[in-house]
């Protein structure tokens, strides 16, 4: 176990020879060992093939399930962060670095503890949030220097580096790279010296040293070399040095680096290395005016930062294509590029916005003030011989009507929190008010259409005791009563499932004409058993995107209220086609209709209507109220055309959703 662990120490970076070795070593070991096996193979895995990484990882987490032993999850569950991040997926990254830091706190182990703030920390700061990205980082720096581990204090002091050249704080960045350059020297991690270099020639580039920049990136590319099987470490060394060569316009050279990463970040799942590279090959085709290839590898960029949440490389990807398209000529394309540029580029300002107006508004209110005391100052002393006398009185004066105007400004004030306070508590006072008649009507709902149900339900059981022969037809009867009651609460707790905000998932593509024509089958018997002839006009020849149960529900809905509110040998008609961008819905029944007092509360929970069912059916009110929040949720309009005793048309209009 000792050899392992040691062996998986030493690799820093990514090392196919590690990984090989690992393999070998795997069939012979017992569980813990192979735990630890599978840990490092995820942990070797995670730049080059994420997907690999995550195999790996999920077999130790298997095993640890079996064995019943947790001593290595938090480790797991860090490196499946890790694996996650690299695939691009910051939601999955940040619930496993989330349980790795909960479960090693639980065991005590600092280590591992520290190794998942510092994770959390790189996922802050990559959607910037930089105030919460700094704090995990100084408390993963307190833990790696309480445990005096040079591996990690290594890690931390690259992620610092990081954030302070983000701040544009070169010279602390600068600090912290070559302390994490020292440690790895010290602990001859060779991959991670090169990273480190490569890392502290970014800096120099930004910080407008390009010459110590090249210097730098030439240690890193001596290194790289030595850790031949890490291909990652090449690409970005690559990427770097054809960034400077780009710069002193030596394009050839540039080219050829490139050619290398490009070939590299092709054929990885690395989604973090593929943008650097197709970012530094859009900016290196945009300066050869080769404005066409740019514009793909830079969509190629945006696609993947969309998909990942990758918000920097987001940013520059839609500057970048704006820049490409203006020298094209096409200035419409290029603004709404750079529309949604400005829009990510505002979330990066807004702080030091506020931060700058604030120090702006202080430093203009305090020059006003100085400027009003100099002209007072000296309008004093112009007429300072001819007032002396009435000095005292002016000053009394002015101090009465300051103290007047000191009182009115703190009676307004005070008028005013007052006023604020009592509407707040109005506010509250009718939310509370309309909750408990929401409560009231819920459980009068419940008393009154649940009880009707089971005391049939009751009655019937007695009723199969003593009538024997028939319990075929009593146990029907009562699963249709049982159905109602069931139909009521599934309603409520959808609606209450909405409500709280459930998001819009599960988005397929949906055979539109197959969907409709089994939901007029499953209502024709209903509509039957009243006379009514349920009609259909259906336009429906290809599949449409979207989330199939929400489409379900409202149409569920639509149809089985018009059959419910129809009168006897009367029609329900549902008409459906698609056009280019949405489908639309209509269906009308030739009902009571609904008075223009119905429509205000058409779509509020339990609002008792004017119109009732037909043939005495169960109502409880949620069901125009589901289909308005699943039709917003469809991001979908709703209307009504209704008249007192003609009947009612509702239409719907659903856009189709991008799968």
């Amino acid at each position: 176990m000792s050899i392992i662990l040691l062996f998986a120490s030493k690799a820093a970076g990514q090392n196919m020879l590690t990984i090989d070795s690992l393999k070998t070593i795997v069939n012979n070991a017992d569980v813990e060992e192979k735990v630890a096996i599978y840990n490092q193979l995820g942990w070797q895995y995670r730049k080059l093939h994420p997907d690999s990484s995550i195999y790996f990882l999920n077999k130790s987490r298997l095993l640890i399930d079996e064995s019943g032993s947790l001593k290595l999850l938090p480790e797991c569950y860090n490196f499946l962060g890790v694996a996650y991040l690299y695939k691009g997926d910051y939601l999955f990254s940040y619930d496993y670095h989330e349980q790795a830091k909960e479960l090693a706190f639980q065991q005590r182990d600092s280590l591992q503890y520290a190794h998942a703030l510092n994770s959390l920390g790189r996922l802050y700061e990559g959607t910037a949030a930089y105030d919460k990205a700094i704090e995990y980082y100084d408390e993963a720096l307190s833990y790696f220097q309480k445990l005096d581990d040079p591996v990690g204090l290594a890690y931390i002091y690259s992620s610092l580096a990081t954030f302070y050249q983000s701040q544009n704080n070169f010279a602390r960045a600068e600090e912290m790279s070559k302390q994490g350059l020292e440690l790895r020297i010290q602990e001859e991690l060779w991959a991670g010296v090169a990273f480190s270099y490569l890392e502290l020639a970014k800096i120099y580039n930004n910080w407008g040293k390009p010459d110590k920049a090249f210097t730098t990136l030439q240690e890193a590319q001596k290194y790289s070399q030595q850790v031949t099987a890490n291909m990652v470490l090449r690409a970005e060394v690559n990427t770097e040095i054809a960034s400077l060569y780009r710069q002193k316009s030596e394009f050839n050279k540039a080219k050829e680096m490139m050619d290398e990463a490009k070939s590299i970040a092709e054929g990885m799942s690395n989604q973090n290395l593929f943008m650097k590279v197709y970012l530094e090959l859009g900016r290196l085709n945009y300066d050869l005016k080769q404005y066409d290839a740019a514009i793909g590898y830079n969509n190629k960029v945006v696609l993947a930062a969309e998909k990942s949440a990758f918000m920097k490389e987001l940013r520059e990807g839609y500057l970048n294509l704006s820049k490409n398209y203006e020298q094209k000529g096409d200035i419409a394309t290029a603004y709404e590029n750079f529309k949604k540029y400005n829009e990510i580029e505002k979330r990066f300002l807004n702080t030091e916005k506020a931060r700058l107006a604030q120090q702006h508004e202080s430093r203009i209110a305090l020059e006003t003030r100085a400027r009003e005391n100099e002209l007072l100052r000296i309008e004093q002393q112009k007429n300072e011989e001819l007032i002396e006398e009435q000095t005292l009185r002016n000053y009394a004066l002015l101090g009465i009507a300051a103290l007047m105007f000191g009182l009115l400004v703190m009676f307004m004030i005070y008028s005013f929190r007052r006023k604020r306070a009592n509407m707040l508590l109005t506010q509250q006072k009718n939310k509370l008010a309309d909750i408990n008649l929401e409560k009231d009507t819920l459980m009068n709902i419940l008393a009154h259409d649940l009880k009707a149900p089971f005391n049939r339900i009751y009655g019937l059981c007695d009723l199969a005791k003593i009538d024997k022969g028939q319990e075929e037809q009593y146990i029907k009867m009562m699963q249709d009563m049982s159905s109602s009651g069931l139909s009521l609460i599934k309603n409520i707790l959808e609606v209450s499932k909405l409500e709280t905000g459930e998001a819009l998932s599960n988005i397929s593509s949906v055979d539109l004409n197959l969907l409709f024509r089994t939901k007029i089958e499953n209502y024709t018997d209903d509509a039957k058993a009243k006379s009514i002839a349920l009609k259909s006009d259906l336009n429906l020849d290809s599949n449409f995107v979207t989330n199939q149960l929400f489409l379900e529900r409202i149409i569920d809905n639509l149809i089985s209220n018009a059959i419910k509110y129809s009168s006897k040998d009367s029609e329900v008609e549902v008409k459906a086609f698609k056009n280019s961008k949405a489908l639309n819905i209509t269906v009308k029944d030739h009902g009571p209709g609904f008075t223009e007092e119905d429509k205000k509360n058409l779509y509020q929970k339990f609002k008792p209507l004017s119109a009732k069912p037909t043939a005495g059916e169960a109502s409880n009110g949620l069901g125009l109220s589901l289909v308005k929040t699943l039709v917003d949720k469809l991001h979908g309009t709703i209307s009504l055309s209704s008249e007192v005793g003609k009947g009612s048309t509702f239409s719907v209009e659903i856009p189709e959703l991008q799968a």
